[in-house]
């Protein structure tokens, strides 16, 4: 290895000393011999009483520099330096409602962090129900390296005092001359040093733990469970008699009268009474949601609220419009639309 790195950092110098043998004027000289006494090594630090003895006797001395060149590299021997975990799988996206595959570090514990753009995953597996399943979740935040000036190692490559005039090279006095030779070997022996590699495969591959493959964890919107929970409602209850209605979409009404409180709708006191307002509902996507595998969807109530004084005398039908939308998380196809629905707001009279 220490040969391999001499050759590799030697290669600038070789390059400046072939441009010296290209620039020099003088003749090459015959008398050169890699090991004779007007020889010495680009390395060798000679003082100025060992120069002058040279000079007494050599027309021209001569620096050389030995260059290793290689044909193949063996390496004899592996050494891992270091364990990286990863874990890999499958998941559904369902804005373009096509697969892809996530590979991250693995995280060791929830909430673990990491720099920025190898944020770890941590993922739980359950195998409690019939099909085995998992939730990985990445953490929302991530850090930069901030190097001090104390942290910061650097590595300073000293080579040996080699004599060289005040702001010229060596090579380019007179009576000195650079020279390079080339030594060719067949195999550079050596050390493999790498960083094992561990993969856990979730839910593709020969040994995949499930072929569960998560997604934007948000059903269909149940149409059917709001159209038959709206067909009939009754005035003379709060909430009409509605059935418990549970989702995880934002929902809004159009066309009901003032008297029907949607959830957007609340009284407001004003000049001693109250009226009806709306309130602005600004429905922030969930911290992080999108690091989340599959997306989590919560549900909350749904339910029509009675504003009328008293019941009404007789049944009356009004049609109207239901929204919804799921935007939370990830959007995806048909995850916003609306429903036209008819009600029968049963009175007294029945």
């Amino acid at each position: 290895m220490k040969n391999l790195f001499q050759t590799l950092l030697l290669f600038p110098i070789v390059a400046m000393f072939s441009s010296c043998n290209n620039s020099t004027i003088s003749p090459e000289p015959i008398s050169y011999t890699p090991d004779g006494q007007c020889t010495i090594e680009l390395l060798d630090s000679k003082t100025d009483e060992q120069l002058d003895s040279l000079r007494s006797f050599c027309d021209t001395i001569f620096i050389r520099r030995v260059v290793n060149v290689y044909k193949d590299t063996v390496y004899d021997d592996t050494i891992f330096t270091g364990n990286e975990k990863y874990t890999s799988f499958i998941y559904l996206d369902r804005k373009t409602d096509k697969y892809d595959t996530l590979t991250k570090f693995t995280a060791e514990k929830s909430g673990e962090s990491g720099p920025c753009g190898r944020v770890p995953i941590y993922c739980t597996l359950d195998s409690s129900d019939t099909q085995k399943t998992f939730s990985c979740t990445e953490t929302s935040t991530c850090y930069m390296y901030n190097l001090m000036a104390r942290d910061v190692e650097t590595a300073v490559i000293r080579l040996p005092d080699v004599r060289l005039p005040a702001n010229s090279l060596l090579c380019s006095q007179p009576g000195y001359r650079c020279v390079v030779d080339t030594v060719y070997y067949d195999t550079f022996h050596t050390t493999l040093r790498t960083i094992a590699r561990d993969t856990t495969f979730l839910n593709y591959g020969a040994n995949a733990w499930t072929d569960y493959v998560p997604a934007v964890n948000a059903p269909a919107f149940d149409t059917a469970a709001f159209r038959n929970a709206l067909d009939t409602l009754d005035t003379q209850n709060e909430i009409f008699g509605m059935d418990t209605l549970l989702t995880g979409y934002s929902i809004s009404v159009e066309g009901l009268p003032d008297w029907v409180l949607d959830p957007n709708k609340i009284l407001c006191p004003q000049n001693d009474s109250l009226v009806i307002c709306y309130k602005i509902t600004t429905k922030y996507r969930p911290y992080g949601v999108a690091y989340t595998y599959p997306t989590p969807y919560t549900q909350s109530r749904f339910v029509l609220r009675n504003n009328l004084e008293a019941p009404l005398e007789k049944d009356t039908l009004i049609t109207w419009k239901l929204k919804y939308s799921y935007d939370e998380g990830n959007s995806f196809k048909n995850n916003t639309d609306s429903l036209t629905i008819t009600t029968l707001f049963r009175g007294l009279s029945n």
